[in-house]
């Protein structure tokens, strides 16, 4: 063998670095054997395709290149073989097109190992011409193939060292390092990112630089105790960032051992969770306050009160300890309708922020619906220390509110039921609190009740005639009867209004017993259009024999209105029908001028403008207000009997009868004047301009069947 070769060979590679290095040897081996071709290249791990890292061609250096190991010389070789062929290489492996198209005659190649004796790259020399000298090209490639190997080795080393540093580099986790003695020596960039810390600015210094002073120094001491004792702690921990800022973080320490089990770093992994921890928190609240005041929610409340009765679970059963409240805003919904939502959202914050500055740390508030607060009073000597805290809440609300620049009156409505007196359990107290309020709100509201049996009794009842309501709509058990409406003009009945009529079990009852409770509970729209319903079908019968001139007027709830009433059905009613809207007036009570009621407004236009007459039931009685009288489409006043009845005994009556039926036909609106008996009551109304009379003057209400032949012998005289 060429010594001189060999030293050429050595004194190349000598002197390059690592990055070169499979580039150089390749160089030097292909002229110190004369070689057309000498590359190395690694293996795939199903060794199926062999990838040059290095190619030297005549002297120079070339691209690397990827080929199959199928039916080529390379595929012996990546199975651990030295494959050498002096010449004719393309004839033992005719299926080789790349031996074709490099027109080589020579092959030689060996197989290049991992410290573990598997084969993962080749050494190949190719040759245009047969190889002169077979065995010194050999010899020089087993020569150097150790040499190569432990490169390759090398270079893999380094490229899995570098893959973990680029992991470690940009991983999302924090990683500091310490020493045994806890100096730090290693952070990752995420470290920086997250707390603001460089290593210059951690060094010589220890962890304790991150210390936000929440943990106590019994935490620390289990901390460090379990590192010692396991070797490892995880867990949630306050620190501080470098800004001073605080943080949550979920972090993981490591004590690392060497091979004689002795102590030599500790590894810190840790996440910034702070955000989740603000989600979780928020999610908490949420379940237990309400978002917009801030105050417990029911949920909570009814905790807080089950807390407390097991606190007076050993006091003397006599006593009255506690008390809940319950609050309904009195005219809530004005607020929303009057100005907007959030105005109203302004009131139920200022509320709930005085109705918190009253109580004391052992009491609670809570917001347990839309505009209903509760209050559980603790610690309560006698029932008068309740009606005391009451009066106490009620002088707070005297004072005006101030929301958006404008000064706001609210009054409450308030029940009270007690602790042991009242009920036992928070389920029942709260039920018991919630009739009392109701009963409050019936009696004028701005006022409070405490609970009593009657008010179960009552709303027993109420639930008892809520489910034969339920069933009477189901089954169809109501009935309409029809009272005239007589003209004063044309001296002839030209309306009727339709009155529903109840029998239960053989009873009559009274509308005013039934439409309130239907109110209540929600059952008023199916009630008003069954009414609605049966008052098109006998106007139909009506029309059918030649009565095609009357007008039907139908009773429709304000409630219907809150409940999201569809503008469009009761007009699809009357269509289903083939009636014409103008053959229906639909009339509401007074309550509808009222300011929350804004939104009917649009409704009541919508069925003007179908042709529909509007008509206001009982004027007089509750929201008297010429500014919305003159803004809400109104048709007809009817006037409320009580005025009548009273008009002829009392002057002040007459003049206000006088003063309504004026008014009336100053805005062009026709006046019905309700509940005439009387021949003087007549004579009066039409002297003073009334427009149309209705009461048992004329006609009790009458069965639909009766309606034809009444309207035939009908006489004014």
């Amino acid at each position: 063998m060429n010594v001189h070769r060999i030293t050429s060979i050595v004194k190349s590679i000598s002197d390059i670095n690592s990055n070169n290095f499979f580039d150089e040897i390749c160089l030097s081996l292909s002229r110190a054997i004369d070689a057309d071709f000498v590359f190395i290249a690694n293996i795939d791990d199903a060794k199926v395709n062999a990838t040059s890292i290095a190619v030297a061609n005549r002297g120079q250096k070339v691209d690397n290149f990827t080929y199959s190991l199928k039916s080529s010389p390379c595929a012996s070789v990546s199975n651990d073989s030295i494959c050498t062929h002096r010449c004719n290489i393309q004839h033992l492996y005719p299926d080789d097109q790349l031996l074709v198209d490099m027109k080589i005659n020579g092959y030689v190649g060996i197989p290049l190992k991992t410290s573990k004796g598997k084969v993962s790259a080749i050494l190949v020399a190719l040759f245009e011409e047969s190889i002169s000298n077979v065995l010194e090209v050999e010899t020089l490639f087993l020569l150097f193939s150790g040499l190569i190997e432990k490169e390759l080795h090398k270079s893999s080393y380094l490229k899995k060292i570098e893959f973990s540093n680029k992991i470690i580099d940009n991983t999302h986790e924090a990683i500091m390092v310490c020493d045994k003695d806890k100096f730090i020596t290693y952070i990752n960039p995420s470290f920086t990112r997250m707390t603001g810390y460089t290593l210059t600015d951690l060094q010589g210094k220890t962890p304790n630089v991150l210390n936000s002073g929440k943990q106590s120094q019994f935490f620390y001491q289990n901390m460090w105790s379990d590192i010692n004792e396991k070797g490892h702690w995880q867990g949630e921990i306050w620190n501080k960032r470098k800004d001073g800022s605080e943080y949550l973080e979920w972090l993981s320490i490591t004590a690392i051992v060497d091979d004689s089990n002795a102590l030599t770093h500790y590894t810190a992994f840790f996440s910034d969770i702070t955000e989740q921890y603000i989600a979780k928190e928020k999610l908490k609240f949420q379940d237990s306050y309400d978002g917009l005041t801030k105050t417990a929610n029911k949920k909570t409340l009814f905790t807080f009160i089950e807390r407390s009765i097991i606190q007076y679970s050993n006091q003397l059963e006599s006593t009255t300890p506690a008390a809940l409240l319950v609050i309904d805003i009195d005219f809530f919904n004005k607020f929303n309708s009057l100005y907007s939502h959030a105005f109203g959202d302004e009131v139920l914050m200022q509320v709930s922020s005085r109705l918190q500055s009253l109580i004391r740390s052992s009491d609670i508030v809570a917001r347990t619906s839309g505009d209903n607060f509760a209050l559980f009073i603790n610690h309560l000597a006698n029932q008068d220390s309740i009606v005391y805290f009451i009066n106490k809440v009620t002088d707070a609300f005297l004072q005006p509110f101030v929301i958006e620049g404008v000064n706001t009156k609210i009054t409450l409505s308030i029940g009270v039921a007690c602790f042991r007196q009242d009920a036992q359990d928070v389920h029942r107290l709260f039920e018991r609190a919630e009739q009392a309020m109701f009963a409050a709100k019936d009696n004028g509201r701005n006022s409070y009740e405490f609970y009593s049996q009657l008010l179960s009794d009552k709303a027993n009842k109420e639930e008892q005639l809520k489910l034969s309501l339920e069933s009477a709509i189901e089954n169809n058990d109501f009935c309409v009867v029809y009272q005239p409406i007589v003209s004063l003009k044309d001296k002839s009945v030209t309306k009727f209004e339709v009155l529903i009529r109840w029998n239960k079990n053989g009873s009559w009852v009274s509308p005013a017993d039934f439409i309130p409770t239907a109110e209540k509970f929600g059952l008023i729209s199916k009630i008003g259009d069954l009414v609605l319903n049966l008052a098109c079908i006998e106007l139909c019968n009506l029309n059918n024999k030649g009565f095609t001139n009357i007008v039907f007027n139908v009773n429709r709830s304000i409630y219907e209105f809150s409940s999201g009433v569809n503008d469009a059905s009761w007009l699809d009613t009357i269509k289903k029908y083939d009636l014409s809207p103008e053959s229906i007036c639909f009339e509401l009570t007074e309550s509808v001028l009222a300011p929350e009621n804004d939104r009917c407004i649009t409704l009541l236009n919508k069925l003007q403008n179908a042709g529909c007459t509007i008509a206001l039931d009982d004027f007089g009685t509750g929201y008297s207000s010429l500014n919305y009288l003159r803004r809400f489409p109104i048709d007809t006043l009817k006037i409320d009997r009580g005025f009548i009845s009273e008009m002829t005994k009392v002057e002040g009556d007459a003049v206000l009868v006088s003063a309504i039926i004026s008014m009336a036909k100053a805005l062009g609106i026709t006046v019905v004047a309700e509940g005439v008996e009387l021949k003087q009551e007549v004579d009066m109304l039409v002297s003073l301009g009334c427009d149309y009379i209705q009461g048992y003057y004329f006609s009790k209400p009458l069965l639909p069947e009766l309606l034809p032949q009444y309207l035939i012998d009908f006489k004014y005289d």
